[in-house]
C-alpha cells in the first residue's frame, strides 16, 4: 500500500473487533518501529506487548482512572475548538475506548529507558536529554502506528495512561528506570477504513516568516 494512502486513511481506532492479531503481524510491527530516526541512535524504546487477559484489565483499570481524571480536569476551563475537528464525536469515542480498552487483542505500552540518557547529574542537562529520549520515541510510535495500518490493523495514540504511570508500572512488572510513553490497543477495527478529515495544511503553514502564508516565488 502506498505510503501516503496509510497515512490519509490511518484514523484513530476505539473500537475493534475481537479477531486475534497474528503474532508475526506483532513481530513485523515492532521491527518497523525500531527503524525509527532517534537521537544519537541511542534507540531508548521498549515495548511491552500485552495480550493476557487478566493484565489487560488490569491496565485498562487504570487507563478508566487516568481518563475520569484527565476529563475531570477539562470540564472545570472553557475550551475553543475549530468545529472542523469534530470534538463531540472524539469524546464520545474515547469514552468508549475507556469502558472497553481491555476488548482490544492486544495493547502495546512503548516505553523510554532512561538510563540511555548521556548524562545522568541532575539540573537542566539531564532534563535536556531526558527530553530528547522522549521525543526520540515518538517517532518509533509513528512508525507502529503506519505499519498496523498497512496490515490492515488499527491503532489509536493515548497516553492518558501516563497520570497514573507508578499504578500501570506496578501491574506489568517495570523497573524504576522506564518511563510510560504511550498505550497503544491494537486490533482489527469495527469500521472500514476511510479518508480523514483534516484542516488543510496551509492553513496552519507559514514561510519564513509567521504569518507569511505565501511561498516564496509564489504570484
Amino acid at each position: 500500500m502506498d505510503v501516503f494512502e496509510v497515512m490519509r486513511t490511518q484514523r484513530s481506532v476505539k473500537r475493534f473487533r475481537t479477531d486475534p492479531v497474528d503474532r508475526g503481524d506483532i513481530e513485523a510491527i515492532l521491527t518497523a518501529a525500531t527503524w525509527a530516526p532517534n537521537g544519537s541512535n541511542r534507540q531508548a524504546w521498549e515495548f511491552l506487548v500485552v495480550d493476557d487477559a487478566d493484565t489487560k484489565a488490569a491496565l485498562a483499570e487504570v487507563y478508566r482512572d487516568s481518563w475520569n481524571f484527565l476529563y475531570r480536569q477539562r470540564s472545570t476551563r472553557r475550551s475553543f475548538h475549530d468545529p472542523r475537528t469534530a470534538q463531540a464525536k472524539m469524546i464520545r469515542d474515547s469514552q468508549h475506548l475507556k469502558e472497553h480498552l481491555e476488548e482490544a487483542p492486544v495493547l502495546i505500552l512503548v516505553c523510554m529507558d532512561t538510563s540511555k540518557n548521556l548524562v545522568s547529574t541532575d539540573g537542566v542537562m539531564r532534563m535536556y536529554w531526558e527530553e530528547g529520549n522522549y521525543t526520540s520515541t515518538l517517532p518509533a510510535v509513528q512508525n507502529l502506528m503506519i505499519a498496523a495500518r498497512a496490515l490492515g490493523l488499527g491503532t489509536c495514540l493515548t497516553t492518558a495512561l501516563n497520570v497514573f504511570a507508578e499504578r500501570a508500572k506496578d501491574v506489568v512488572d517495570l523497573p524504576d528506570e522506564m518511563r510510560t510513553i504511550a498505550l497503544i490497543p491494537l486490533g482489527y477495527p469495527e469500521e472500514p477504513f476511510r479518508a480523514l478529515n483534516r484542516i488543510p495544511a496551509e492553513e496552519s503553514t507559514h514561510w519564513n516568516r509567521w504569518g507569511n502564508r505565501i511561498p516564496s516565488g509564489s504570484g
